[in-house]
């Protein structure tokens, strides 16, 4: 049996580290100059990463840990925490895209689910002091560009007002300080930016209306 591997991605359409090949394909495939290395174990994959982008290691173990949690008690296949096949205002085949922030500034994640197989598609991060909107902001352009580069005008929802009014004016509103920890945030909040002004999407961007239809399937859990 082969041993498992452990990605980490340098220089990418999003940095970090990735439990899979297929994410770290997402993550490079078509960019220019893509920079990634395997490696035989999660610490190992770690510290590169952390010497990278200067992150806390004990924070990318605890975010890996609960993702690994989350992941063990949805069962061994990828399966939606609930159907919303009786809810015709919910697009089949949608994304669903949250952001979780410990702290605001903190250590920021975000990602996408299929809202029907509840298969998760991306998962960024994490990265240090940055905010829950700039999570929410990045969410739906890494979601409109994933959908661009595949060629599907699939709709995204999103929980976030901030993050779609941002997407809107193709502008992230934040009153972040830029700091030498989250240089990397602000290169992402720079390129989705530049990505929001240079291309056309025609996919629809709608609320998730959370007091009727329950939390977001691409929520965290860690109210």
């Amino acid at each position: 049996m082969a041993k498992r591997k452990w990605y980490v991605v340098f220089n990418g359409f999003e940095t970090g580290v990735c439990e899979t090949w297929d994410e770290c394909l997402i993550r490079t495939k078509g960019y220019p100059h893509a920079s990634y290395k395997s490696y035989t174990s999660l610490e190992e994959a770690i510290e590169a990463y952390r010497n990278e982008v200067d992150v806390d290691a004990r924070e990318v173990l605890r975010t890996i840990a609960a993702r690994s949690a989350d992941t063990a008690s949805a069962g061994s296949a990828a399966k939606p925490s609930r159907s919303y096949a009786d809810i015709p205002e919910i697009m089949r085949g949608s994304i669903a895209v949250d952001a979780a922030c410990s702290g605001n500034p903190g250590v920021m994640e975000y990602r996408g689910v299929d809202i029907d197989t509840g298969r998760e598609l991306f998962h960024q991060g994490p990265f240090p002091d940055a905010t829950n909107n700039i999570g929410e902001f990045l969410a739906i352009v890494h979601a409109l560009a994933m959908c661009y580069n595949s060629g599907a005008n699939t709709a995204i929802y999103s929980d976030s007002v901030s993050g779609m009014a941002w997407v809107r004016r193709k502008k992230a509103n934040t009153q972040l300080k830029r700091t030498a920890r989250n240089e990397r945030v602000f290169e992402l909040l720079s390129r989705a930016e530049a990505w929001l002004n240079s291309h056309r999407y025609a996919n629809p961007i709608y609320k998730w209306q959370t007091d009727r239809w329950g939390e977001i399937p691409a929520d965290f859990g860690r109210k």
